[in-house]
């Protein structure tokens, strides 16, 4: 593709974004299915969702219910076997420049802390999307990895290696990760496992201040002790059982739906 053609393309999405914040879904899901193996059948299956920029939403089910194939086709990873994703208007699977505009924040589990890294270098990864081929950081990339290590209280020891944090300091250095994106979509996977209350209530603080600034935030989580802060829940067990308000969503018939558990008699 022509360097005119990227140009033009980027020159759309910045408009899509903008007509975002006139009613316009930043995030449209129509129909989707996702399916790794034919043997395993669909991970997900006719799932239909719109977001705006500026919201926050939460992805509750059960292990296995698909909020991370979910994540994953939103955030371009995943190719649908059936249905389609736009972010921002676009494609995110098959046009990856859209990708520098989400920023995905996977498990834990999936990182490899063993790599020499330092907090610094995992953060400045996220300047990477933004650097034109073969050129350096400049001042403005710098100032970024920098604020994005205040924000999550880790400047202090933005020279340790990954190997050397706590759980719930690696978890912070990937959401800094993500901040020094500058991205308009934050995807975060299950961003509250095994962590104390203290750095759940500085993450919550964190994606709040994101949505306040117009981004669209949406996390996964098994269980979280605050709701306040989202604007809608989505219960999900390979379909969307039901989405709403999240004292509207976490009931207990809800509950019971979404993770196949049988009332006593």
């Amino acid at each position: 593709m022509k360097s005119a053609n990227i140009k033009e393309l980027v020159g759309q999405a910045l408009a899509n974004t903008l007509q975002t914040t006139h009613g316009t879904p930043a995030l449209s899901v129509r129909d989707l299915e996702v399916a790794y193996s034919a043997a395993n059948g669909a991970a997900i299956e006719g799932v239909c969702l719109e977001a705006k920029l500026g919201e926050m939403i939460l992805f509750v089910g059960p292990n296995g219910g698909g909020k991370t194939t979910l994540l994953k086709a939103i955030a371009g990873i995943v190719r649908p076997l059936r249905g389609a994703v736009s972010v921002l208007g676009r494609d995110p699977y098959r046009e990856l420049w859209v990708r520098k505009l989400i920023a995905y924040v996977p498990q834990l589990k999936e990182l490899s802390i063993n790599a020499p890294l330092t907090v610094r270098d995992l953060v400045a990864l996220g300047r990477y999307p933004h650097l034109k081929p073969l050129k350096r950081m400049n001042s403005h990339d710098e100032e970024r990895i920098q604020e994005s290590l205040n924000a999550v209280k880790l400047e202090d020891i933005a020279d340790r290696r990954l190997s050397e944090l706590s759980g719930g300091q690696l978890n912070r250095a990937v959401i800094a990760r993500a901040l020094a994106q500058d991205a308009m979509i934050y995807l975060l996977d299950e961003p509250f496992e095994s962590i104390d209350h203290p750095t759940e209530k500085l993450i919550m603080e964190i994606l709040a201040r994101e949505k306040s600034r117009g981004r669209l935030v949406i996390v996964t989580e098994h269980h979280i002790t605050d709701t306040k802060e989202f604007d809608r829940a989505v219960l999900l067990n390979k379909r969307i059982i039901i989405e709403g308000r999240p004292d509207e969503v976490f009931t207990e018939d809800n509950i019971r739906r979404a993770y196949g558990i049988v009332k006593s008699a």
